[in-house]
C-alpha cells in the first residue's frame, strides 16, 4: 500500500459520508500532505488557504461521492486545481512556483527524505512554463500516473507524456547549464 492509500477505503469513506470525524480525520491525515506539497509547488505561500479552500469544498461534497479512492483522489487534486486556477484568475498574473523557504514550511507534514526530495522538485520546476511544472508536480508530489495526469487536465495521456518529456528534457538542460 502507498503513501497515497487508505486500507479499507470503501468503509472509511462510507463513514466519513455519514459524519464519522475519526473516518474523515483519516481521509485528511492520508491525503492533505500530498495536497499540500502540490499546492506548494504551484502557489506557494498560498497553498495553505487555497488547501483549506480544497478540503471545505470535500466537506460540502463529501455525502454526494461516488467512486472509488482513486476516483476520490482524483477529485480532491482537481478541485485543488479548480482552486488555483480560480486564486490565478483574481489576481491575474502568472502563478509563482515555491521557493525553498515555502517548502522548508512543510517539516510537520511531511518527513524529512520527502522534504528534500520536494525542495528539489520546486527548484527544478520554476524554468519549466506552467503546464510542464504542473504535470511534474501532479506526476512526482501527486503520485498520478500519465492518463491519470490527463484525466485531470481534460488532455490525452500521449499529450501528457508528451509535455512530461519536454519538460524532463528542458530540466535537463537546466541542469546542464548550471553545472
Amino acid at each position: 500500500m502507498s503513501q497515497f492509500e487508505i486500507e479499507d477505503f470503501p468503509e472509511v469513506l462510507q463513514q466519513a459520508q455519514r459524519g464519522d470525524e475519526v473516518a474523515f480525520r483519516v481521509i485528511y491525515r492520508t491525503y492533505h500532505p500530498g495536497l499540500l506539497r502540490f499546492l506548494r509547488g504551484r502557489l506557494g505561500g498560498d497553498a495553505e488557504d487555497v488547501a483549506a479552500e480544497v478540503w471545505i469544498s470535500v466537506t460540502k461534497g463529501l455525502s454526494k461521492f461516488v467512486g472509488d479512492e482513486l476516483a476520490f483522489r482524483a477529485w480532491i487534486f482537481a478541485t485543488a486545481r479548480r482552486r488555483t486556477i480560480d486564486l490565478y484568475r483574481r489576481r491575474a498574473v502568472r502563478p509563482q512556483i515555491a521557493r525553498d523557504a515555502d517548502v522548508h514550511e512543510l517539516s510537520e507534514v511531511a518527513p524529512p527524505e520527502q522534504l528534500e526530495i520536494d525542495e528539489a522538485v520546486a527548484a527544478l520546476v520554476e524554468g519549466l512554463n506552467d503546464e510542464q511544472a504542473e504535470i511534474v508536480l501532479l506526476r512526482v508530489l501527486g503520485g498520478f500516473s500519465a492518463k491519470e495526469v490527463g484525466d485531470l487536465l481534460g488532455k490525452s495521456e500521449a499529450s501528457v507524456r508528451v509535455a512530461q518529456h519536454r519538460a524532463l528534457a528542458k530540466l535537463a538542460e537546466n541542469l546542464k547549464d548550471k553545472a
